[in-house]
């Protein structure tokens, strides 16, 4: 049975705006300018504009919590981003659901801390900083808030070596569609193990392959294959690869990886059924069995 199909097509990102370095805020009552590192203002919740991609989503646990445990005295501004004539929540929505919530689902006026001259990529990376201060996020969404942000040349580079494979690296949103992505340790595991270009290739071999099935894109195929191709990087034939393993049902290799008993080493167990299915057929070019443990 083959797995391939057309691979969908990825536009390129739009370029990164230029900083602005102060922005002319239109009160109402009289015109006041707001630089960073910000400055305290009682703002409409209306006019409040949070779900970003960057941003963690509003968790009704999360808004339950605050309100039981709600007290004035230890609440910090929300903390937003005056941009393009519009107030952008960088941290604090779940606040704000709160305190409508306590209102009767009504809008409230809400303390913040405004800063101005910020692009998105700005707002993402410290949205990614107040985070990490505070130890909230999971690996996916802090490696997400980096990606929007754009200063990590790491994150970055894998996420541009993913879509020139054609795949997408979904770590906020996730459809379960084909060339989908959603392991984030494992991803970031295996551009550590092979470097950038032996990177590339693997997810080359894998499109190659599977044509982006989702139950190819776990983190034990990931993983897997990561060991695999680190350890026969030179040897090993990438039409050959695609050819043998594309008549392979992902599925059947994640089983027969969970089976395995011999090692606890996870990567191994998987990368061990990928190098039998490299070497299954009889003739051609066979890798040695280097793959112990």
């Amino acid at each position: 049975m083959s797995y391939r199909r057309k691979r969908p097509q990825h536009h390129p990102a739009p370029a990164r705006p230029e900083r602005q370095e102060q922005i002319s805020l239109q009160t109402g009552i009289g015109e006041a300018t707001y630089n960073n590192p910000g400055v305290d203002k009682v703002i409409h919740s209306a006019r409040l504009i949070s779900g970003q991609a960057y941003q963690r989503p509003v968790r009704e646990e999360k808004v339950n919590h605050l309100i039981e445990t709600w007290d004035e005295a230890l609440l910090e501004p929300v903390v937003v981003s005056f941009r393009d004539g519009k107030f952008y929540v960088i941290d604090g929505q779940n606040r704000i659901a709160a305190m409508r919530k306590m209102n009767n689902g009504r809008e409230v006026m809400v303390l913040c801390k405004v800063h101005s001259g910020m692009t998105y990529q700005d707002e993402a990376e410290m949205c990614w900083k107040l985070d990490q201060a505070k130890q909230r996020m999971d690996a996916a969404q802090a490696v997400n808030a980096l990606s929007e942000a754009g200063t990590s040349a790491e994150i970055q580079d894998i996420k541009q070596s993913l879509e020139r494979e054609g795949f997408r690296w979904a770590l906020a949103k996730k459809t379960g569609k084909e060339y989908e992505i959603a392991a984030t340790r494992a991803v970031i595991n295996a551009y550590h193990l092979l470097g950038s270009a032996a990177f590339g290739r693997m997810f080359h071999l894998m499109a190659g392959a599977w044509q982006g099935a989702p139950r190819s894109l776990n983190s034990y195929i990931i993983s897997g294959m990561a060991l695999f191709l680190k350890t026969y990087e030179t040897e090993v034939k990438d039409r050959i690869f695609v050819t043998r393993l594309s008549a392979v049902d992902p599925e059947e290799i994640i089983r027969r990886g969970k089976m395995d008993f011999s090692t606890s080493k996870s990567s191994l167990r998987y990368a061990r059924v990928i190098l039998e299915k490299y070497n299954g057929q009889r003739g051609g070019a066979k890798l040695q069995g280097r793959l112990l443990g």
